[in-house]
This record gives structure tokens, sequence and C-alpha cells, in this order.
């Protein structure tokens, strides 16, 4: 098991002072939010600090059922078979993963001459299975009523690099009968498209083509790039931080065995559904008392209120619902120790 740092001190601590170091290892797309939650928890907290290793989900999973990590950052829900694997190290109960943010996505386009483009899941699968592949098909424009489109070609821009915004990607167009691929992690290259490795490199390559149309995070998306507004059932929404809480407010909190669960509404009215919720993972029991305090401190952080607030102003996630934050707010107070 990993040590711990303490300040030595003649007398035990103040029941409220927390202190020490974490270690971390999972999900890149969590690197933001993380990095977020550790300054703010830190400056509540000014006796920590946290080292977070993006190496992966499942190197962070395993880290946690090893003792070389004190949490795993995840892109899903712990499964029983995970948590299975976590018993020996976390106790007979073994760990249990709780919703901490939602990873928005957008669909972003380089033509500087379409306003307000209006796309659906139908026209997107097309357009990413290489059926669509000019600006002003007629699909596109009959969805798009007094819109000129551009006699150009669509260039997808998609990354070879497994990824759960991949994943929540291909769940959205999989909502179409026009894509045949299934819900899948890794993208294959569209006909007349362009590939990149990693999804953080979309961006560049993006801004690089002229007619390039991708799946981008909110955080690669910033103020540069223009989104498509899409339909989840109902009318077409624009990505924004309140068509996402209202996408949130219609999702739907569970919990089970292995923790916690949060799921985005499959269809919305009012709400933008298209992102990722992201988890993270934490032992019932830990083998020292101070560990046990020290990760139950930051788990009460991150899905509190001052967390989330952190989290969405600094890393521009959005929160999971007010009822999946109580939940896992009430499995995490029962992190004990062994001691």
């Amino acid at each position: 098991m990993l040590g711990i740092s303490l300040a030595a001190c003649a007398s035990p601590p103040a029941k409220q002072e927390v202190r020490g170091a974490l270690t971390a290892i999972g999900s890149p797309i969590q690197s933001d939010p993380i990095g977020a939650w550790a300054s703010a928890w830190k400056n509540t907290h000014t006796a920590t600090s946290l080292n977070y290793s993006p190496d992966g989900a499942d190197v962070g999973l395993n880290a946690l059922a090893t003792g070389q990590a004190y949490y795993a950052a995840l892109d899903a829900p712990l499964t029983q078979q995970q948590q299975d694997s976590t018993k020996a190290q976390c106790g007979p109960g073994g760990a249990f993963s709780v919703p901490t943010s939602v990873t928005s996505i957008g669909v972003v386009f380089n033509m500087p001459s379409i306003r307000s483009l209006k796309l659906n899941p139908d026209v997107l699968a097309k357009i990413f299975s290489g059926d669509i592949n000019r600006w002003n098909d007629k699909a596109i424009a009959a969805i798009n009523p007094g819109t000129t489109l551009p006699n150009g070609p669509i260039v997808p821009i998609t990354a070879t690099t497994a990824s759960a915004l991949t994943s929540a990607s291909t769940r959205y167009l999989s909502t179409s009968a026009n894509w045949s691929a299934g819900v899948t992690a890794k993208w294959a290259k569209a006909p007349g498209g362009q590939q990149v490795k990693n999804f953080s490199d979309v961006a560049k390559k993006v801004d690089d083509t002229a007619g390039a149309i991708a799946f981008m995070d909110t955080a690669s998306i910033g103020s540069r790039f223009d989104t498509a507004l899409l339909s989840f059932g109902g009318g077409f929404v624009r990505m924004s931080k309140d068509s996402v809480a209202a996408a949130v407010q219609d999702g739907t909190t569970t919990t089970a065995g292995t923790g916690v669960e949060f799921h985005l509404p499959d269809k919305t009215d009012h709400g933008y559904a298209l992102g990722n919720v992201n988890y993270q993972a934490f032992c019932t029991t830990y083998k020292n008392e101070h560990v046990a305090s020290l990760v139950k401190s930051w788990a009460d952080f991150v899905v509190g209120a001052n967390g989330q607030v952190a989290a969405t102003y600094f890393a521009g996630v959005a929160s999971p619902s007010e009822q999946s934050l109580q939940d896992a707010s009430r499995l995490i107070e029962k992190i004990g120790s062994t001691q």
C-alpha cells in the first residue's frame, strides 16, 4: 500500500484537520476537473496534495485493486466483476463508484459561412458513414430551411485512439437506423475523412481543414468553434450550460451494490444530452485510518457544492444530478479502515 505524508507532531492532529498526499490514476478525460478539484481542495485543506496520473481508466482500476492508488477515475460505473477484483485490497465490500462530473460533447464544423446549423442523428450517421459528403446535401437542407449551404465537401475528423468520448458520440449516432457500426470506443475512418491519433488532437485538425466536422469535448471546443444544434427526440438544442443542466434534470439515478449510477436521458425535449458521465471509485475499507480520512475528505469535497462549483467554473464540466450527488455522499460517509 502506498505511504502517506504526515507531518510529525507531538499530539494527534485535531479531528477537523486533514493532511497528507493522495495518489490517483485514471481517465485522461478527468484531468481538467481533477486539477480544479485538487486546487480548490488544497485551498480548503492546506496540508494536502494530490498526484494524478491520467494513464487510463483500466490502469487506474488496477492500481486501486493493487494498492498503488487511493482512488481511480473511471469513464463508466464499476461492474460487479470489477468490484470483485478490488476486494483483496478494499475489504469484503470491495470498491464502489460514484458519478462526479459530466463532460459534454459538441459537433463542431469548419464552415464559417454557416450559422446555427441543425443536425440530427440520422444526418450525422450518414455523414460519418460517408453517405452524405457535401454540405448542400438535400438531407441537411431539409432540416435547415432558409440557410444557404455551400457546395463543398464534408470532411469528418476522427481519432484512432479509443476514448469514452467516442463511445458517447457513437451512442448518439446509434439512436439512428442509419448507423450500423454500433457503440464503439474507436472510430473507423469515415470515407472522405481524416484521422488523428488522440481525441485531443481533433481540434487542430478541424481548425486546419476547410469543411471539417467532428465530435469534440467542451474543453477542446472552448470559444474557437461553432457547434451544431442537435436533436434528442424533440426540437433542436444548442449546447450550453443551461441546456446541459436541463438534460441532467431529465437523467436517471440508481444505487446498486457497486455504487451510484447516473445516466443522461436518451430523449429529451429541451435538454442537451450528448456527453459522458465520469466516475471515481474508492475503497469501502482502507488499511490505514489516516488514508481513509484523507480519501473521505477528497471524495466529500468532490461531490459537495464547493467542489462541483470549482469543476464547473474552472474545467467546464457539468454536475450530475443533485440526487446522484446526495446518494454518493451517503456512500462516501461509510468509508472506513481496518485499524
